[in-house]
């Protein structure tokens, strides 16, 4: 193939690959101040509407990583690009609109605000996103009757729970409201950070098909960190962050 149709065709695969994907990473690099380097990740693609377990043992990057894919810390070198735009060469100020229009987050410890109701919980990122805000009530009457409709999908239908300060909630019942409040608006991109390391099981197994569901509802990509390899046949595809993370290779992990 001469050299131009090669070139061609090498940069109309390119494209086709960043319209398709919802998280693109080339070349990453990255190191806290004054320690060696954490994360050395040639390439990682998450696709529009895909599920990816991604596994490794605490002290390996993973929290870090989700950090750089969701542009709260910037990369040494390389390119990360959400949605097919270049993180780093937002404002900080746009990133954080970026981040909250385009990204939902469950995390490990849930993040939910005490002083806040279940129902005002879960409609907390649509006071932040008004694209999010638009597309939930492109679907519902006003934001209580959207944050109540993804309650009940995810298992929590009964009007008692609602009323409750989410302190009272048990460990599986606030997993629910954070996963509600990931989802609401309809973000192109979800991401778990350990979300069931405190349950069983049974209960992890049913939360993860109610969260694959709406998350396929809602068009969301899913990307899932645990350290829970038994997860793993859940998910679309299952990769180890030391496989794709070159500077493992040189770590002392715990």
């Amino acid at each position: 193939m001469p050299p131009g149709i090669a070139t061609l065709a090498f940069l109309a695969k390119q494209v086709i690959e960043m319209t398709q994907s919802v998280i693109q990473v080339e070349g990453l690099h990255y190191a806290w101040p004054k320690q060696p380097p954490l994360l050395a990740i040639d390439r990682f693609m998450l696709g529009a509407g895909e599920r990816v377990f991604l596994k490794g043992p605490s002290g390996s990057g993973k929290t870090t990583l989700l950090g750089l894919l969701g542009g709260v810390y910037l990369a040494d070198s390389g390119t990360i690009r959400l949605l097919g735009e270049d993180l780093a060469r937002m404002s900080s100020f746009r990133r954080d609109r970026f981040r909250a229009d385009h990204t939902g987050y469950i995390f490990q410890m849930f993040n939910l605000l005490p002083y806040l109701s279940v129902v005002e919980n879960v409609t907390l990122p649509c006071q932040f996103s008004p694209l999010r805000r638009q597309r939930a009530l492109a679907r519902h009457p006003d934001l209580p009757t959207a944050a109540r409709s993804l309650l009940a999908s995810l298992g929590l239908s009964d009007s008692s729970l609602l009323s409750r300060r989410v302190t009272e909630l048990s460990i599986g019942q606030q997993q629910r409201v954070a996963a509600a409040r990931a989802l609401i608006g309809s973000p192109e991109l979800v991401i778990a950070d350990e979300p069931t390391s405190a349950l069983d099981a049974d209960t992890r197994e049913v939360f993860l098909e109610l969260l694959f569901a709406e998350c396929t509802a809602a068009g969301s990509s899913l990307l899932f960190v645990s350290h829970d390899s038994s997860l793993e046949p859940l998910f679309d595809r299952a990769l180890s962050l030391r496989d794709i993370n070159r500077a493992a290779a040189s770590q002392e992990i715990s």
